[in-house]
């Protein structure tokens, strides 16, 4: 794709480091699988883990060595670090790559070598002071040959050398998450608004945020509970294992929070929980009991509750928690895994199960197969749920509701005893990159709407994952939802105050383990404020379809189209290599579409479902609530393990009306076929009697193939000068058209065009950037009041209303805009335009209608006019 001029890219997600990481020499680089074609440098989705992650000696990346990992074809690479440089002086650098390449120092661009190229070399000049600089390069690869390489030729140098190891800097001890698969990019031209297609970017208009950690004080959180008293307890994953009292973190002044340690020395303390007072620590080797026995807010007493489950010096033997319930704690152990992400072979037998703790100290194993499930808590109905994170036997990560005696599905601990075990099916598959890439604790909403339902902690993907659970034939299945971002770290634990309120601890660490651009620490308090929001707030599973249940009522005109539902369902094999793709992947139709009486639910009936898949749905941008306003989010992804028993649910609905008929009541009313699905006996070409070759009916549509040679506009045969005008219309990604009316000769003057309603794709082509270009525009003249496109591949319903020189623009179901033919505004907008020098470009009455050719493929349909008499 060719950048268009003016076009904006998002800014690279360059990783940022902590002042006092630990450094060692060499840099860090990344590896993402692309999958689809590039032609200049792109922008990652945040919140995407890579395919191959490593630190290497020095930049210099080649194909025949293997250096850019299991890549293949088309991929990104991302390489960050620091340069330390020996001395003040002028620097020349060469930057070698095939393809597009950028380096950055201290975030400014340095050498600029994008686009499609073989391996050539791009140089440039920079004064650079002694002392250590950031460094950062992004690279994309499009096929054929392999090679990314910084050279460079300090003050007093001859030659071009490859930048020595001495004088780079990487991370030291970096957690290297990695997953399989290809990742998203940011379209070039980005009209997804956060929530739609991409992750949300603030906070939850429903709460309000508020930071309460002391400044100075910066919290890795473990674990979070409450004393009698009201105040905060958490422990911190950090070199110290500290735990820490906070009072005054529920009034509104952070200048008034205090924060005590009062206990350190604990080895990688994950899970607290504060039972009739008593504060308890999950170590990785013990439960441990806090004691203060002279009541100074000290600890006295580290007491062991219980120990002697087995675990090993790797460090991903991880013990997460904790939960209090009937007099025993429950927690959860991982597995050891290899850098990179391979389960270590052997493995301690204990690992990568549940333990259930007696406050005598007494433990039992009652549940396996887990790999790295870093959040456990109670959830719906007051049942234990449990987290896990992608990795082998692990496509994705997953939702689990506990039993004891399950079997969650990984091998790696004992291959051959599990071998003929069932694995119980999580309540909900997380897809990676999409909705969770490393889910924390889970836990149990109260606020408005959403209460009964839940919501789990998320650290690389970020915020908190809305997740609604029914009931069918016995077990829990469900959908999650995006919830709120916005905040200053990715999450590990939640808890709710005294107060109602939902505090959130934030964690990361040197690598990508941590939300891309946020602190590696963070402590906050989300304080419900009352505010609706409209979004789903259910999806529910039936027989023949799906159920959305709304938190406001619909606006009139949303959400009974077919059209306005974009669906999906794939499903999730489990295998010993790490990570996994979609497989199966087939998109759903909805046939029809129930709305009920009080606009807050919609029926939608999609043949086709399937058990053990995960069903996902996206909203059109018009579905609306009141006056408006757009979902906070339009996007579910339901895990449908089993279908409901039939019932009557969705009995009754008529199917849709016939497509390009026009029944007789529609007759009777006025209205004629300017397209009847079979023939294009209405229309011709633009200055020529005949129809382009390009045109055809085709299956009940009129189409559009560029890629035939004869080409161009047509228009219908008759004149029409007051009149509504409806039709359908398609377009594939990128694409343009458009409908422009009183078209035709005038007398002593050349074929004028007419004014033009606007057909694009909004997400894609660069027009979509303006209002003023945009789908439903009059373009360039008159912007449309909102974004109500449907996706690519979607059709879209359009209205024109011409009475007399009176012009509305109606775009599934929404009225636009309005204008008037001839008033000082519209000759003022004209005189503005590209249509100046036009001297008749909207000055004739009466002409035709005609249907652009701007050299994309476009599909109309339904296309109908009704004569209005004056």
């Amino acid at each position: 794709e060719r950048k268009e001029e003016g076009a904006a890219e998002p800014e690279p997600a360059v990783v940022e480091h902590p002042k006092d990481t630990p450094l060692g020499t060499g840099v860090s680089v990344r590896v993402y699988q692309i999958g689809q074609d590039m032609a200049q440098l792109r922008t990652l989705v945040p919140g995407q883990t890579p395919n191959w992650s490593h630190v290497i000696p020095v930049l210099d990346l080649r194909t025949e060595r293997g250096d850019f990992g299991k890549a293949v074809d088309t991929f990104i690479t991302h390489v960050d670090g620091f340069l330390e440089v020996p001395a003040d002086g002028t620097y020349a650098f060469q930057l070698v790559s095939d393809d597009g390449s950028r380096f950055y120092l201290d975030d400014k661009v340095v050498v600029d070598h994008d686009g499609l190229h073989g391996s050539t070399e791009m140089e440039a000049s920079v004064e650079l002071t002694k002392g250590r600089h950031k460094l950062f390069v992004e690279h994309f690869e499009n096929g054929g040959g392999e090679q990314l390489t910084l050279s460079w030729k300090p003050p007093g140098a001859e030659a071009f050398v490859v930048v020595p190891n001495e004088v780079l800097r990487a991370p030291k001890g970096e957690v290297r998450v990695t997953s399989p698969g290809n990742k998203q990019l940011v379209k070039i031209v980005p009209r997804y608004a956060p929530g739609d297609g991409g992750p949300l970017d603030g906070v939850h208009p429903a709460f309000d945020l508020m930071t309460v950690r002391p400044e100075g004080f910066e919290p890795r959180v473990g674990g979070m509970g409450w004393l009698p008293d009201g105040r905060l307890v958490i422990c911190c994953w950090e070199p110290r294992g500290g735990v820490y009292v906070l009072d005054g973190v529920r009034g509104d002044d952070r200048s008034k929070i205090r924060v005590k340690r009062i206990a350190e020395g604990l080895a990688e303390p994950l899970g607290l929980c504060v039972v009739d007072g008593r504060i308890f620590v999950l170590q990785k080797q013990e439960l441990t009991e806090l004691v203060d026995h002279d009541g100074d807010g000290v600890i006295d007493e580290y007491r062991c509750v219980a120990n002697g489950w087995g675990v090993t010096a790797n460090f991903h033997e991880f013990a997460f928690g904790l939960v209090h319930k009937d007099d025993h704690f429950y927690a959860t152990l991982a597995t050891a895994i290899d850098p990179g992400g391979a389960s270590t072979q052997p493995q301690e037998q204990d690992r990568g199960k549940v333990v259930k703790i007696a406050m005598d100290g007494s433990f039992e194993f009652v549940a396996e197969g887990l790999r790295t499930p870093n959040g456990i808590g109670l959830g719906v109905d007051g049942e234990i749920f449990i987290t896990d994170n992608q990795g082998d036997w692990l496509p994705v990560s997953k939702l689990l509701h506990f039993k004891e005696g399950a079997f969650f599905g990984g091998r790696s601990v004992d291959f051959e005893g599990t071998a003929d075990k069932v694995e119980q099916p999580p309540v909900v598959w997380l897809p990676q990159g999409e909705i969770g890439n490393s889910p924390g604790e889970p836990g149990i909403l109260l606020e408005g709407p959403y209460k009964g339902q839940m919501a789990h902690a998320e650290v690389t993907h970020g915020g908190l994952k809305r997740v609604f659970l029914e009931k069918v034939k016995g077990a829990y299945q469900g959908c999650v939802f995006r919830f709120t971002q916005g905040l200053e770290a990715g999450i590990n634990r939640w808890t709710r105050g005294p107060d109602g309120a939902l505090y959130v601890g934030g964690i990361g660490s040197a690598g990508n383990w941590g939300q891309s651009g946020k602190r590696k620490y963070g402590l906050q308090r989300l304080k419900p404020n009352g505010t609706s929001v409209f979004e789903m707030l259910r999806v529910r599973m039936r027989p023949h379809g799906l159920w959305i249940d709304f938190t406001e009522p619909l606006a009139d005109p949303s959400g009974v189209d077919p059209q306005d539902y974009a669906l999906q369902q794939w499903r999730y094999q489990p295998t010993k290599t790490y990570g996994g793709p979609k497989i199966d992947v087939e998109a759903l139709s909805v046939t029809h579409v129930a709305r009920s009486a009080d606009r807050r639910s919609v029926f939608l009936h999609v043949p086709g479902l399937k058990e053990g898949h995960v069903v996902y749905v996206r909203l059109a941008r018009t579905v609306r609530g009141a006056g408006g306003k757009a979902p906070w989010s339009t996007e579910a992804w339901y895990t449908l393990n089993r279908l409901p028993a039939e019932s009557s649910v969705g009995a009754g609905v008529p199917p849709p009306p016939p497509v390009n008929v026009l029944d007789a009541a529609q007759r009777k009313a006025g209205w004629q076929s300017l397209f009847d699905g079979a023939s294009c006996e209405h229309w011709r070409g633009f200055q020529r009697e005949d129809l382009p070759a390009a045109w055809s009916a085709q299956d009940g549509v009129l189409r559009f193939d560029p890629s035939v040679e004869d080409r161009g506009d047509i228009v219908t045969k008759r004149e029409f000068s007051h009149y509504v005008l409806e039709l359908e219309w398609r377009l594939e990604e990128r694409g343009n058209s458009g409908v422009m009316f009183h078209v035709g000769e005038e007398e002593g003057a050349p074929w004028a065009t007419g004014p033009e309603m606007q057909v694009l794709d909004n997400e894609g082509h660069p027009d979509g950037r303006s209002p003023l270009t945009s789908a439903g525009s009059n373009y360039a003249l008159v912007a449309p009041a909102l974004d109500v496109t449907r996706p690519p591949g979607r059709w879209n319903r359009a209205r024109l209303v011409v009475d007399g020189t009176r012009i509305e623009h109606w775009l599934n179901g929404w009225k636009l805009l309005e204008y008037e033919l001839g008033s000082e505004d519209w000759k003022a907008r004209v005189a503005k335009s590209k249509f100046a020098d036009m001297a008749t470009y909207g000055s004739l009455r009466k002409g035709r209608i005609s249907l652009q050719d701007h050299g994309d493929p476009v599909s109309y349909r339904n296309i109908r006019i009704r004569p209005l008499t004056r």
